[in-house]
């Protein structure tokens, strides 16, 4: 059995350290990606669409190295805007796009939702966005997975996050709007917009025909003849109208979606898609995904090597050997690899963050101080990552530093949100800390901005007492 079959979590979603943990919520993981909506990460299937989508967002006026994508465990048919310059895209949109042309259309589409400023606001998708990543990043997918009750994944957010998306609507006028500047992003990007036209036509009559719940894009973009009809004119208007795809992104985007698919389909569903006579890369790894997912851990991991074989400086081969490794109680194997990821792929914050994990499991002292180095990277790159705070949380208290160990759980309350417990972690560490150090300034700016976020008095006057005497 793996050694994380539950996600222990503070009752505001925060996992806390054990010094400052007096109870504990265990919240069993959902074994069925169709029942539960759930935002994940994933490095490969992030730097996919960040890299080849840089051209399009730029060409929208828009910034991409600020512009973050939200990855929605589910097959209904959606994508959306929100404020923070986010785009979120259901994973079914991934999966039924035939080729990366249609899914960067539907990218584009969503930019001019962005840069026409009619993004879908809500409560419900800004705490998703701020939400802690849940356990396990190695592999990077964390989420309810199909057919994996052992996998130890935690989820992020869940379905009731997203169940109130299907009832948001953009408006005709912003949706015609979006389309022309989807269009004249992808051209200027050097792409062709065909791909929104036939993703409009695809699933225009399956939309009309069959249950709608499944299409949810064309509830919340609601379509129309004209609509339709002008886009088009449009997109054939345009020079690049019929560029094809770069043959590597093709490749790229085949590896996406069968890591999609190993993951969050059933195993045998996998295995029908991408059978043994199927002897593609894409297919390899989905097989061996799906092996992991049915419990032959040691059989998965023998697969593996010989993709690892073929493609040893490949660092998301790496991170899923470490991911098995660790999600089947073996961190000290799970350490190696992570490492190894890292080296190839230092810059990834999630890779920092599945062996700072690991090293945690591991537990000795060594272990720790270096989980602490590498937590510190993963936050360099990605601050306001909550489940990164938790993780260097557990390493200090381990440690032995209830300073530390409270004003990080101060940052992971903070970034999630949730103002309350960041501001009462936050003059707890002021306890342990020096009050020269920047350690104690950070806690002090913590409680400030989170008394302003919550309009309370941000002098606690607890302190002020303690400190009179």
């Amino acid at each position: 059995m793996p050694a994380f079959q539950t996600l222990k979590r503070y009752a505001a979603g925060m996992v806390i350290p054990a010094c400052l943990m007096t109870a504990a919520v265990f919240l069993p993981v959902s074994a069925n990606a169709q029942d539960s909506q759930s935002i994940i990460r994933d490095t490969e299937v992030e730097a996919f669409l960040k890299t080849n989508t840089r051209p399009v967002l730029d060409a929208a006026g828009l910034d991409p190295d600020r512009v973050h994508y939200l990855l929605i465990a589910s097959d209904e048919l959606n994508a959306f805007a929100t404020t923070g310059l986010r785009i979120g895209i259901n994973t079914g949109t991934i999966m039924e796009a035939d080729n990366p042309n249609q899914l960067f259309g539907v990218i584009a589409h969503e930019t001019g939702h962005l840069s026409g400023g009619h993004m879908m606001r809500t409560d419900e998708i800004e705490r998703a966005a701020r939400a802690p990543m849940a356990i396990s990043l190695g592999l990077g997918i964390v989420a309810a997975l199909a057919g994996a009750p052992d996998a130890g994944l935690g989820i992020a957010a869940s379905s009731s996050t997203f169940g109130t998306l299907g009832a948001l609507h953009y408006m005709q006028t912003e949706e015609s709007a979006a389309d022309v500047a989807g269009v004249k992003a992808m051209e200027k990007a050097g792409m062709s917009a065909k791909g929104l036209v036939d993703f409009f036509y695809k699933f225009r009559n399956v939309e009309t025909f069959s249950n709608a719940e499944r299409y949810q894009f064309f509830i919340t973009h609601p379509l129309s003849r004209e609509r339709i009809q002008a886009t088009t004119r449009l997109a054939q208007s345009q020079p690049h109208y019929n560029t094809p795809d770069n043959p590597e992104t093709v490749k790229e985007f085949d590896i996406v979606k069968a890591k999609l698919s190993g993951f969050l389909d059933d195993p045998l569903k996998t295995y029908q898609k991408y059978p043994e006579t199927d002897t593609s890369y894409p297919a390899r790894y989905a097989r061996v995904i799906a092996t992991y997912k049915r419990g032959q851990w040691d059989q998965a991991i023998s697969q593996l090597d010989k993709l690892i074989a073929e493609q040893p400086e490949n660092p998301y081969l790496w991170e899923l050997k470490g991911q098995i490794y660790f999600e089947t109680g073996r961190a000290a194997l799970a350490v190696p690899a992570h490492l190894k990821s890292v080296e190839l792929m230092p810059q990834a914050p999630l890779l920092q963050l599945n062996l700072g994990q690991a090293l945690i499991a591991v537990g000795d002292k060594d272990s720790l101080n270096a989980a602490v180095a590498h937590l510190q990277q993963s936050i360099k790159y990605e601050e306001d990552d909550s489940f990164a705070w938790q993780q260097l949380a557990q390493a200090y208290d381990a440690l032995n530093q209830p300073g530390l160990a409270r004003l990080s759980t101060a940052e992971a309350q903070f970034y999630a949100g949730d103002y309350m417990a960041a501001r009462t972690s936050a003059v707890w560490s002021q306890k342990y800390l020096d009050i020269k150090s920047p350690e104690y300034r950070r806690a002090r700016d913590i409680v400030m901005t989170s008394s302003s976020e919550m309009g309370i008095d941000p002098v606690d006057r607890e302190t002020q007492r303690r400190r009179k005497n």
